[in-house]
């Protein structure tokens, strides 16, 4: 009897190699859905990144370590979708607006980083001036816009954090000011610091004569970091094309400490289904697969014996 068994176990495993076959198939099949879904919902939808310097301090921290870094939740859709990985977008829907925060590709050679994150100051065909630490626009003065911390005209020494860091918010510099605190920063590194960065940066859009330097031309954007003092930003790379826009800022939410929501992202319906309903539904999905492969192992083994 138990040779009978012996014998018969190689025909048992042959009839059970297409069927591994299927399993195996299935489960690739699976996994590119999954991939599939992910990556729509991540090239069109709604992403994460990561905020790679201190341009924005105070309000977004800078910093490459995931636990120190803040990491926001960034509204893809919002301005219409767009194919992954390219710049062709299918259709514009939301228009930004002056203040925004936004994640953004900057134009060629224009930053050592695949992808910035600054606030939205100037519209399609309007004139920028930077002047006083303020901004004109079309030669009006516009007040600094809602979420901005308050604005401060203290010393420098007063408002300096950690190395380059503002505790508060100073304003926007143009070339004057730069050159200003190159000669008069009460700190020698400060004053070594703003004269490297008008040699490397210095800043043009914005802030020198000419119209080309002034009007931002149609389907693009200026974008300025809110600490001017360690911001390669707009004033030096210049206007920022439509189709370059990743989406809006929409919430922090890492490290813990320093979660917050700027457009009221995670209390609608529909931003609690994206922040905490797609990874529970990515969560049931594999514990569904995984329990349905190990019962078909266990049913094979049944049938086996």
């Amino acid at each position: 009897m138990a040779k009978a068994t012996k014998n018969a176990t190689p025909a048992a495993d042959k009839a059970t190699k297409p069927g591994r076959l299927v399993s195996l198939l299935q489960q690739a099949r699976e996994i590119a859905v999954l991939l599939a879904i992910i990556l729509t919902i991540k090239g069109c939808v709604i992403d994460q990144y990561s905020i790679p310097s201190g341009s924005m301090e105070p309000i977004l921290h800078g910093d490459p370590n995931m636990f120190k870094g803040d990491r926001v939740l960034t509204n893809k859709w919002l301005f219409g979708p767009r194919i992954p990985f390219t710049t062709i977008r299918l259709w514009n829907w939301y228009e930004p607006e002056r203040w925004d925060i936004v994640v953004f590709k900057p134009p060629e050679g224009g930053s050592e980083h695949p992808r910035l994150i600054k606030r939205v100051i100037g519209l399609p065909g309007e004139r920028i001036d930077i002047k006083d630490q303020h901004i004109y626009v079309n030669g009006e003065m516009v007040p600094f816009g809602p979420g901005l911390p308050e604005f401060t005209s203290e010393p420098l020494l007063d408002v300096m954090g950690e190395g380059r860091t503002p505790k508060h918010f100073h304003g926007y510099w143009n070339y004057d000011d730069i050159k200003q605190q190159s000669e008069t920063a009460p700190l020698p590194e400060q004053r070594q610091y703003f004269a490297q960065m008008l040699n490397q940066y210095p800043p043009k859009y914005g802030c020198i004569p000419g119209d080309e330097y002034h009007v931002v031309p149609e389907d693009h954007f200026l974008f300025l970091g809110d600490n001017s003092a360690n911001s390669v930003d707009g004033r030096m790379f210049g206007w920022v094309h439509r189709d370059h826009l990743y989406g809006r800022a929409s919430a922090v939410f890492w490290p813990i400490g320093h979660r917050q929501d700027f457009t009221g992202f995670t209390h609608t319906w529909w931003g609690k289904l994206l922040v905490y309903g797609l990874p529970i539904a990515i969560v049931c999905f594999e514990v569904r697969n995984w329990r349905r492969d190990r019962r078909k192992k266990r049913d094979a083994k049944k049938e086996t014996t």
